[in-house]
């Protein structure tokens, strides 16, 4: 008895036993019945054994023998996967009737015509039109579904299946029965594979479309003009559409150019776009095919692992004299919470100034104590995960795409600790600051910010403008008929791109006061109403698409010019949600310097990864913490209006999908660009842009331009001095007299001469 005991004990404490003795006996029934026939025992390849299992399953299942072969397969590959697996009776009881039904329909097919010409007329033996072609040696003499299901089937002297449904419905009513069964033993949704047979089926469509080559131009036909990339730089006009979208680059008059034969795919595409003069109506958002799964992960030994994890969390603070009992945990992609539930009279601090000794105790790289957690009678102290995971980036873009509550602006960030989904909606936001040393998933977070965009929105909705200094980050979007111009690059081209959304902003702001309405959302609802935007002194546009502006490496532009990229970012946080303008801005190095007051306090959402020290956490998050994340990806997110912190796991997206992405968009659209370029604008385009309007114009401006003139005396503290006002109002008014033409430039330490005479002089 106790050798039994023993025996059955070791199977059930080691799954690898049964996965083997399952995958071996699929092996063995595979082997049988491919090289069975039945006139040659001796040629199976398993001898005479192999002879008899075949024999025997192939009279009481047929080709339903191959079914429970896949079975035992499949739950001896499981018992190696993932070790000890739970069946339930039920799982069994849906395979026993998916085996019955579809051995049933097999012996339904065995009474079909054979679908050749000169077999119509009579019915075939099946082993020679299925068996006998694939597999030589494989020979079955009995019917598809076995002899037993056989005589249900028809050959039941009182009651069968033909005479009660007929064969028509004995294939509607079993088909439905093995559907369902599948159905319940893989635990699919009939929705789910719905939507993947819709996928698929649009996904083909789609390829099929794509591979049509286009008819070839006759020889007769003129040559073509050539359309240049850059045009001569003009003074850009606000990015409203016209009534009538017309192409963001003219062609050279004198210059014709007979257009190449496409030697490439991609040219090939470009020919076939769906765009056309900016009417995006059959523009096709990309699809979540083009992104990649996340890998699978083991966690067959996680529950285990985390139980012996709390239990030595539990001791480690027993040591130092606190009791407190572990509560809920949560498991995260890359971060475990424990909720540690302290006993009576325990003080919050005392747990929280233990944090570099629990982590020594528990070998973590480090470890971030939440006390209290906001909400409960409990502190949160986040560990690293045993069993890291990735986050798909497609898994967030699917769930996104089938809700019914969408965004304006989505941006899909990652999971939580709790592995809930962080989204949010920039429109909400309205502007946001990441920030994050080399190597901690910043840059990963702009890219799935941008894809989050271009893939849930047409380049008629949202446009995008980024600057991008480090040149290798971000000029992969260059092209996307959702830019504006082409990526930025040079710390002047970002000054006038900024100064060119101040001026987008009031024109638009313009055009609401003139209609009468509060924001861009009732601008777009709109029923228009064209004789009286007619007679308006202003063209209105039909719609205004939102303006979402993206600026990595920030610090790098603070340090070559701060004071002209300051007041512009200021002044668009401050008044530009309105009108659907939205700035992200990315920093490696959050210092006082960079993320001035002026700008924190006009960014509310923030996106901290890890930062090299306390002080730069404190200064992106108000509070410490970013100090100790792990990287790659690990970040905090403040959302708008709240002030609790969450930890998420971002999601990564790899080079190939990013240009899968683009390539698909490209494909559909060519780039309509409304500025040529911002870093290549001439000066006096610039001037312009810099220049304040007249009626956002300095209150002091008149009487500085008096007193200078005056006096013939131009210096920034002669103005403090004489106004009473401060450096920088001074400052500015200066910059105003020099673009106006009233004092010249700087020379040194000596003051500025002033180039208009005073009237009374003459």
């Amino acid at each position: 008895m106790k050798k039994k005991e023993k025996k059955i004990s070791f199977i059930k404490s080691h799954p690898e036993a049964k996965g083997l003795f399952l995958l071996g006996l699929a092996l063995i029934m595979l082997l049988s019945l491919l090289s069975y026939h039945p006139a040659t025992p001796k040629e199976n390849w398993l001898g005479l054994v192999g002879y008899g299992i075949a024999s025997g399953l192939t009279y009481v299942l047929g080709l339903g023998s191959f079914l429970l072969m896949l079975y035992f397969g499949y739950l001896g590959t499981a018992f190696l996967s993932r070790g000890e697996v739970s069946l339930i009776k039920a799982k069994h009881f849906y395979f026993g009737v998916l085996l019955v039904s579809s051995c049933i329909l097999l012996n339904l097919i065995a009474e079909i015509k054979a679908p050749f010409p000169d077999l119509l007329a009579q019915k075939v033996p099946i082993e020679t039109i299925v068996l006998d072609l694939p597999y030589p040696h494989m020979h079955i003499r009995h019917n598809l579904g076995g002899v037993p299901l056989y005589y249900l089937y028809r050959d039941l002297p009182t009651v069968n299946l033909l005479h009660l449904l007929s064969n028509v419905g004995i294939g509607i009513t079993f088909s439905i029965i093995a559907i369902v069964s599948a159905l319940l033993l893989t635990e699919t949704k009939a929705i789910t594979l719905w939507k993947s047979i819709q996928k698929l089926l649009r996904r083909t469509t789609n390829s099929l479309k794509s591979t049509r080559l286009p008819k070839p131009i006759a020889p007769s036909q003129p040559p073509l003009e050539e359309t240049p990339i850059f045009p001569e730089p003009i003074f850009p006009e606000p990015i409203f559409p016209p009534k009538k979208m017309q192409p963001a680059v003219s062609p050279k008059p004198k210059r014709k150019v007979a257009p190449p034969p496409p030697s490439t795919k991609r040219e090939k595409a470009i020919r076939s776009q769906t765009v056309i003069n900016g009417d995006y109506t059959h523009f096709e958002i990309p699809p979540s095919s083009l992104l990649r799964d996340a890998p699978q992960v083991d966690l067959s030994t996680l529950k285990k692992d985390l139980r012996r994890q709390a239990l030595r969390l539990e001791e480690t603070l027993l040591s130092f004299g606190i009791e407190a009992k572990v509560g809920d945990i949560h498991c995260g992609p890359t971060i475990t919470s424990f909720e540690v539930q302290p006993s009576v009279g325990v003080k919050v601090q005392k747990i929280k100034a233990l944090e570099n000794d629990i982590a020594l105790n528990l070998q973590a790289r480090s470890i971030r104590i939440i006390a209290p957690i906001p909400g409960k009678a409990a502190v949160g102290i986040e560990i690293p995960s045993i069993i890291q995971q990735e986050v798909s980036f497609k898994e967030l873009l699917i769930h996104y795409q089938q809700r019914r509550q969408k965004a304006q602006i989505p941006i899909l960030l990652g999971k939580t600790v709790s592995g809930e989904l962080v989204m949010s909606d920039l429109a909400k936001m309205p502007h946001c600051i990441i920030a994050g040393a080399t190597g901690s998933g910043k840059s990963v977070c702009i890219n799935t910010i941008v894809l989050s965009i271009v893939m849930n929105a047409r380049p008629d909705e949202i446009k995008l403008l980024m600057v991008d200094p480090k040149k290798v980050e971000l000029t992969s979007y260059t092209n996307l008929p959702h830019m504006i111009a082409p990526v930025i690059t040079e710390a002047h081209g970002a000054y006038a791109a900024l100064s060119w959304l101040v001026k987008e902003m009031q024109s638009r702001y313009e055009i609401l006061k003139q209609l009468g309405l509060r924001n861009i959302i009732a601008f777009n609802a709109r029923k228009r109403n064209l004789e009286f935007e007619k007679s308006l002194s202003i063209e209105i546009p039909e719609k205004m698409p939102k303006l979402v502006a993206i600026i990595d490496e920030f610090a790098d532009l603070m340090m070559a010019s701060s004071s002209d990229l300051e007041t512009p970012i200021a002044r668009i946080a401050q008044m530009a949600r309105a009108v659907g303008i939205h700035l992200i801005l990315a920093t490696q190095r959050p210092s006082r310097e960079v993320i001035t007051g002026l700008i924190k306090a006009n960014f509310p959402t923030r996106i901290a990864f890890k930062v090299a020290s306390r002080i730069n956490s404190q200064i992106i998050l108000d509070e410490t913490g970013a100090e100790s994340l792990l990287g790659n990806g690990d970040m905090l997110f403040l959302p708008p209006g709240s002030s609790n912190l969450i930890r998420a796991q971002g999601t990564y997206i790899n080079d190939e999908e990013i240009n899968q992405v683009i390539q698909f968009i490209c494909d559909q659209a060519p780039p309509n660009y409304l500025i040529p370029s911002f870093d290549t604008m001439p000066k006096e385009d610039l001037s312009i842009l810099a220049g304040v309007p007249d009626e956002s114009k300095d209150t002091l401006y008149d009487e500085a331009l008096s007193i200078v003139v005056e006096t013939g005396t131009a210096s920034t503290t002669f103005l403090q001095r004489k106004l009473k006002i401060g450096y920088a109002r001074a400052a500015s008014l200066m910059d105003e007299l020099e673009i106006n033409g009233v004092i010249g430039p700087q020379e040194g330490a000596r003051a500025r001469r002033v180039l208009v005479n005073s009237p009374k002089k003459g």
